[in-house]
Parts: C-alpha cells; sequence; structure tokens
C-alpha cells in the first residue's frame, strides 16, 4: 500500500510540476545526456531539439527534464547499425521484462511526422502501433534510417558525443533480451543552453527570375542552393508577390529543386524558398516567372504539335531522349532557356537518341524542322 501510494505521490507531483513549467524557445534548446555504466561515465552525448518543427515533442522532453525524470532511466535497446532507445521509466527499478513498456497514464504527444530524415544522429519519438502514443521514450539513430521517414517524430539531433551512442549500440546484449545491454547504461540529462544561429538565406537558381514565356503543357524545375544546417526547405508559389492569397504551393522538401506543373498560361508567378534549421528559419529573394499565352508564336519558344506524331520520351530524363518517328532530312534544334543555340543535328534516320548527359540540370527548348517548316517544339528537362 505504500508503495502504491508513493508511486501515486510522485505522478501527481510531477504531473504538477510539469503543467506549471511552459517552456519557451528562442532557437533551439540545448541538453547534455551523461550516459554511465556501473556508476562510472560512459560518455556525454550533445543534442539540440527542433522546436520550429516539433514542438510539441520538444516540449515534453523538456518538461522532463526540468522535473528530471530522465535521470536514472536506461539505453534498454540497443541495436548497431540502427538506433539506441531509453528513457522509459520502468528502467530505473522495474523488471528488466518491462523495460520498453512504458507506465500507465504517461501523457502522449500527437504525431508530429514531417520530411525531416532520419539521418545517423537525428533523434526521434519511440511510440507503440499507434501514432500517437509517444511518451518519454526516444531513440538516436546511429545509422541512416529512411525506412523510419514520415512513420515517425525527429524532433532533434546529436551535436557531439556520436561515437558514445555507438559505444552503447555495440556493448554486449543479454541473452534473452537481445537488444538489451548486460550493464545497464543509465542516462542523466539536464539542459544546458540554446543554439539560436539563424541559417543563411537560400540563393535561388533557376529558372532566373523574369523568365518569360515559361512552357504550361510540361514541369518546370525551380532549383536552389543548400543551405548549411538546414533540415529541410520550404517552398511557396503563388500569384501573390506578398504572398497573402492565391498560394497555389506550399510544400516543405529536403531535395534542393521542384518540378512546378499544372500552371495557368499567360500568368505571372512568384516563388521562394525558407530554410528551417530546427530553431529558426530565413527565406530567399522573391523571384518571378511568366508563362507563355495560349497560341503564343515565336522563334524560339513555342509548342505546337503540327506533326503529333514526332515522339520525345522519356521527358524528364537524366539527360538521354529519345526522338521517335522522324523523317530524313528532318533538323532538331536545341536552345538553352536563355534562347542560345546549343545544338543542331540533322536527321538521316527515323530514330535519334539524344544525349544531354553533359549539360547543366534544367530546361531546355527543342525545335524540329522540315524544310524550313516547323514541325513541332517543346521542352526537355534534365534532372
Amino acid at each position: 500500500m505504500k508503495k502504491v501510494l508513493s508511486v501515486f505521490l510522485f505522478l501527481f507531483s510531477f504531473f504538477l510540476m510539469r503543467s506549471q513549467f511552459t517552456p519557451t524557445y528562442t532557437g533551439k534548446p540545448i541538453y547534455q545526456i551523461i550516459t554511465k555504466r556501473a556508476g562510472v561515465t560512459l560518455g556525454n552525448i550533445k543534442v539540440e531539439l527542433f522546436p520550429n518543427i516539433a514542438y510539441y515533442h520538444t516540449r515534453n522532453f523538456d518538461s522532463l527534464v526540468n522535473v528530471h525524470f530522465y535521470d536514472t532511466t536506461a539505453f534498454h535497446r540497443a541495436i548497431p547499425n540502427f538506433m539506441i532507445q531509453g528513457g522509459d521509466p520502468n528502467s530505473r527499478h522495474g523488471a528488466i521484462s518491462t523495460w520498453g513498456f512504458g507506465q500507465a497514464g504517461q501523457p502522449t504527444v500527437n504525431a508530429e511526422f514531417t520530411v525531416a530524415k532520419h539521418l545517423r544522429g537525428r533523434l526521434s519519438a519511440a511510440r507503440s502501433s499507434n501514432i500517437n502514443s509517444a511518451t518519454s521514450q526516444f531513440f538516436i539513430c546511429v545509422a541512416n534510417n529512411p525506412n523510419l521517414d514520415g512513420n515517425y517524430s525527429v524532433y532533434g539531433q546529436v551535436i557531439s558525443g556520436l561515437n558514445f551512442a555507438d559505444t552503447i549500440a555495440l556493448c554486449p546484449k543479454m541473452t534473452n533480451y537481445t537488444n538489451t545491454p548486460i550493464q545497464k547504461v543509465e542516462m542523466f540529462i539536464t539542459r544546458i543552453g540554446s543554439n539560436d544561429s539563424i541559417p543563411n538565406a537560400p540563393i535561388l537558381v533557376s529558372p532566373p527570375s523574369g523568365t518569360v514565356n515559361i512552357d504550361t503543357t510540361v514541369s518546370t524545375q525551380l532549383k536552389w542552393n543548400p543551405v548549411n544546417g538546414a533540415v529541410f526547405y520550404h517552398l511557396d508559389v503563388s500569384t501573390d508577390s506578398m504572398f497573402v492569397w492565391d498560394v497555389i504551393r506550399s510544400v516543405n522538401l529536403t531535395s534542393l529543386s521542384y518540378y512546378l506543373n499544372n500552371l495557368n498560361s499567360s500568368t505571372e508567378y512568384f516563388w521562394r524558398i525558407t530554410a528551417n534549421n530546427g530553431g529558426r528559419s530565413s527565406q530567399s529573394q522573391v523571384w518571378r516567372l511568366n508563362t507563355r499565352s495560349i497560341g503564343f508564336n515565336s522563334n524560339l519558344n513555342t509548342h505546337n504539335l503540327i506533326n503529333p506524331q514526332i515522339i520525345v520520351y522519356p521527358n524528364p530524363s537524366k539527360g538521354i531522349f529519345s526522338f521517335l518517328n522522324l523523317e530524313k532530312g528532318n533538323q532538331i534544334l536545341i536552345y538553352n532557356i536563355n534562347g542560345k543555340l546549343i545544338k543542331e543535328l540533322k536527321i538521316n534516320e527515323s530514330t535519334l537518341n539524344l544525349d544531354m548527359t553533359g549539360n547543366s540540370q534544367g530546361n531546355y527548348i527543342y525545335k524540329i524542322f522540315k524544310n524550313k517548316t516547323e514541325l513541332k517544339s517543346g521542352t526537355l528537362i534534365v534532372n
């Protein structure tokens, strides 16, 4: 009875302290995880969390640290080339068979699935089959785990001491509990500061701002340069330069490009990229592009189907394009997006394999002629 009462009083005081603590973040809160084995310090793992990406998981972890909840809990699951997991209150004094199952009544945190990847060193929330069942347990990836992306909530990363996580993952395991270290590895977590750095503003690459006559029948590739420390990027595309109304794209991305499609003709679009480092964000310049009008005709940027039998595939491509149903004597001209002629080909067979692998990624214009009459034109997209 005394044991039940003491557990009740502990949980009551824990929830009371937790409810009174409302964390605020100026950037990424930093914590040190001191790991001990048989009372001897194994190493210090420093982590920073991502409140700008997974605010509720960050707040949950922070409030638990504030009441010393994690102290003497164990890294009870350690798998080489995968991850180490800990933070279960059962691992303080409970039977080993209960480690990892948590305790009834622990507050849960709803999933915050994002495009943030489970890279080596990333910290993520452990859970059951219920996606909204995360409590106190977390895991640290000791390898890239793309199979976890979009299924678990990434909310931090190791900034130093990842080698100690490797040591824990590789330590000898029990016979009956094959992923549990023979010697208990305890953790003691304290908050030690904040990383208030702001990522550099992303630099946009292509298509150049002010590009006109964008072909709406194919995808337009937007590209930007990487930003050091960015966890992911956010793309906005709108017909409003202030991005207040008519935002047609608003997506998070880990890639450095995006294929924009289903655009309206005769329309001006604006786009920008925001870099998110988990705690702060910065925004690129706003670039604009204009789509061509229906029936537009010029010496370069026409798109017609006078000869629809001519087929170009695959498009987009890594750089090799096949032209089918050509005729001997056809001429193919290839232009870059600025209108400069870069290839001129005379056709002797019905099929042509065009090699663009030596050219930069982006959009190119092709035009096919027969006796100076244009048969077909369009856009080639090199990935």
